[in-house]
């Protein structure tokens, strides 16, 4: 873990450290929101990047083979998940592909559904490209989010929905959808001639006991999934601006490439591919070390957390991002007052993963940072804690 460790990225430009003062009208504050990690890129991509820098040259570049076969094995070696080169396309980030994707395959005001609360940016989204937002709240019983599949069904129909945005492994409340779960969602979609678009891009970041399935490996027939991932989550490369998009639907495919030509969409930057190619082919064993390192950060902040009956931890089954309900500790109204002036944290607030403004009041914590960060973190919690609850 020393190699990977980097304990503090202040004054190096990151937005996690340094936009504090525009987003939290403070910088004093440990920062625990931003999906990125505080780990070092692999050794592997960092040997990469300085082969391609010492050759010189930053002329045209041509997508090479070894990028496609990278991404190609590890779906396969790491999921089982079997994909043709022919379906993947690159975007520069999952969110702007989205975009790309959604106005080359629908029209406005045509319905997208999302399952709330969920990933903020995919609100704009949909109301950025002129569609119309459908909401299918999640299901909560002690901090335990599930779907109703009932209700899932009747939104579907009731609302002509036309695009299902779906966000498996589930950010920000952590879930790991099971087979049941999500043949039943798709099944649903099935029936209604949905189109189903995953975005994927936490797939890697798996906790032990739990099993990531893609939506388009479950789907039999035609009309099959739209995918998106990425090396950005799995091996902080967010920086990089490279996903992967992949439509095994040929018509959309081709709807997908008219839109881009219009837009006169280029290839991306040649460190992008290099830097993704190299984790997707020998970044395993830095994941792995990664893993275990976020898992006993769980598990230490939730040995903190549990202790205080007002708080509830929602289990953390994928990504790296933990949602914490408040609601025995402070109103909405005094979750920003008590977070920042008496934790003296930074985290991502819950009521930002839903539509309009609402009394939420979760924290999203990243946890993927050195233990010491999140030992500082949980210290400053249950002090703050002890304080709000014995007053």
């Amino acid at each position: 873990m020393q190699e990977i460790s980097l304990l503090s990225r202040k004054n190096t430009d990151c937005v996690k450290w340094d936009a504090l003062p525009e987003n939290f009208g403070q910088e004093d504050l440990l920062p625990l929101w931003v999906a990125d990690m505080d780990f070092k890129t692999p050794q592997c991509v960092r040997q990469a990047l300085r082969q391609a820098v010492d050759q010189g040259v930053f002329g045209y570049y041509r997508i090479p083979d070894r990028y496609y076969d990278s991404i190609l094995s590890w779906e396969k070696t790491r999921h089982g998940t079997q994909l043709e080169r022919s379906w993947l396309r690159t975007t520069s980030g999952v969110v702007s592909g989205l975009f790309h994707l959604i106005r080359a395959l629908t029209q406005p005001g045509d319905g997208v559904l999302l399952q709330t609360p969920v990933y903020y940016p995919f609100f704009r989204v949909v109301r950025h490209t002129g569609r119309r937002l459908v909401c299918s709240p999640l299901r909560e019983e002690n901090g335990v989010y599930t779907v109703d599949l009932e209700a899932f069904d009747r939104t579907l129909r009731d609302n002509d929905v036309k695009v299902f945005l779906l966000c498996s492994p589930h950010n920000p409340v952590g879930r790991v959808w099971t087979r049941k779960e999500l043949a039943g969602m798709l099944d649903c979609c099935r029936r209604h001639h949905v189109q189903v678009v995953a975005d994927e891009i936490h797939h890697d970041l798996i906790m032990p006991g739990h099993t990531h399935l893609s939506a388009s490996s479950l789907w039999e027939g035609e009309d099959k999934p739209i995918t998106f991932f990425s090396a950005s989550k799995t091996f902080n490369l967010a920086g990089m601006k490279n996903s992967v998009l992949v439509i095994p639907q040929k018509k959309l495919r081709d709807q997908f490439d008219q839109f881009e030509k219009e837009l006169g969409t280029g290839p991306g930057s040649t460190l992008d591919y290099v830097a993704a190619a190299a984790a997707f082919s020998e970044g395993g064993p830095w994941l792995d070390a990664v893993l275990e390192e976020i898992q006993g950060n769980y598990q230490l902040m939730k040995d903190t957390l549990s202790r205080f009956p007002g708080v509830t931890v929602s289990p953390l089954e994928g990504t790296y991002l933990m949602w914490v309900d408040l609601k025995g500790v402070a109103s909405q109204e005094q979750l920003r007052a008590f977070v920042q002036e008496k934790c003296r944290i930074a985290p991502d607030y819950g009521h930002w993963f839903y539509p309009e403004k609402n009394e939420d009041v979760h924290i999203r914590l990243n946890l993927a940072a050195p233990r010491q960060t999140i030992q500082q973190a949980a210290r400053q919690l249950e002090q703050a804690l002890e304080d709000v609850l014995k007053a």
